[in-house]
């Protein structure tokens, strides 16, 4: 008899064992797709935001690019924070960190020796300095909204209904996202400015050589770029109203420059074709 019941317990062990392991990946499924889904933005319908002083309209194309469009400026930055947010606040927080030097509030103390060299660079300090006194009133005006709209998505969310990697950082830090300000906004620029320095040692040389050369000494070592001579890649030239197609120029003006090739150049049709679903901001 007890030799007959060794198999039946190995049966209801295996058993058991293999109902576990369903709920298990079946637990970690739900978390996975529920964990992913509950970032996705909202891209269709209404939205009420407080502040808007009308109607926006965000139209996305065929890739998800939105399109925005109001009646005031005011309204028109409001929207672009909030979609920025819905879009990529993950990207836009950490960068915020990285201009601060405050990579260590998200990431643990492996980070504090890149935070130390961040902060050397200043360019929180100086984003703060220029906001405080070189920016007029009006670029405020708009800094301000952008950070509303912004802020006003993140009233709305938290934890890993803003972005994915929040809730991988809810397991190992105790990290939560504070609310955007303006000058986080002046701070990129300034880390921008910094990716593009690409000719940075020539300007350090060319700054030397003016205590020794002459300004025509100078400009010969560090000639002008000869846009008449070789004209940009992209021909000026317009947009027919009634055709909608392209007319080139007949000339370009001497000086005249263009952006292709060059760091942080922006390209496309312009023709506004873009197709997709709509979705309303409201006061």
């Amino acid at each position: 008899m007890p030799a007959k019941k060794k198999p039946r317990r190995a049966r209801l062990l295996v058993i058991a064992v293999v109902v576990l392991l369903v709920a298990a990946i079946g637990g970690g499924s739900f978390w996975s797709v529920s964990t992913v889904r509950a970032s996705f933005p909202q891209t269709a319908g209404t939205v009420k935001i407080d502040g808007l002083s009308g109607e926006v309209q965000v139209k996305r194309d065929a890739n998800g690019i939105p399109q925005v469009y109001a009646d005031s400026t005011d309204d028109l930055f409001r929207a672009q924070g909030y979609v920025h947010a819905q879009d990529r606040f993950w990207e836009m927080d950490v960068r915020r960190h990285l201009t601060g030097g405050r990579l260590s509030e998200m990431f643990g103390e492996d980070q504090v020796e890149t935070d130390a060299f961040l902060r050397t660079l200043g360019w929180r300090r100086v984003a703060q300095q220029e906001y405080e006194t070189k920016l007029s009133a009006r670029t405020k005006d708009h800094l301000k909204a952008y950070s509303a709209g912004v802020n006003a998505y993140l009233k709305e969310r938290s934890g890993a209904e803003l972005s994915l990697e929040y809730a991988v950082l809810g397991i190992t830090t105790d990290y939560e996202p504070e609310p955007w300000t303006p000058v986080d906004s002046v701070a990129w620029l300034k880390a921008m400015a910094w990716d593009l320095r690409g000719n940075m040692q020539d300007e350090i040389d060319r700054a030397l050589m003016t205590s020794r050369l002459s300004d025509k000494q100078v400009a010969d070592l560090y000639p002008s770029y000869p846009y008449r001579r070789n004209k940009p890649i992209v021909e000026g030239g317009s947009v027919d109203q009634l055709s909608k197609e392209y007319v080139p120029a007949a000339e370009e003006d001497e000086g005249a420059g263009g952006t292709a090739g060059q760091p942080g150049a922006v390209g496309g049709t312009g023709d506004g074709t873009g197709t997709g679903y709509a979705g309303g901001l409201e006061a």
